[in-house]
């Protein structure tokens, strides 16, 4: 019983994140600036983007993370 009712308010406190791992969406934050990039990562209601810079072979991959809120898909 403990654990059905911990999992449902697990459930209710997490975000329903409208995006999924592979969609090309926008993220704009006053931090990071604006990228581009495809969704890597979700963990809770943020977003892992990694960005087309990243393709670069002589680069170290880097995943930003933003707030779900904070990302759109590109027009």
């Amino acid at each position: 019983m403990a654990s059905w009712l911990s999992d449902a308010a697990e459930k209710v406190r997490t975000a329903a994140v409208p995006y999924k791992v592979g969609d090309v969406v926008l993220g704009e934050d006053p931090f990071n600036g604006r990228r581009l990039g495809v969704v890597a990562v979700i963990r809770g209601s943020s977003l892992g983007l990694r960005t087309a810079a990243d393709a670069h072979p002589d680069l170290v991959p880097e995943v930003l993370y933003y707030d779900y809120r904070q990302v759109r898909m590109p027009d």
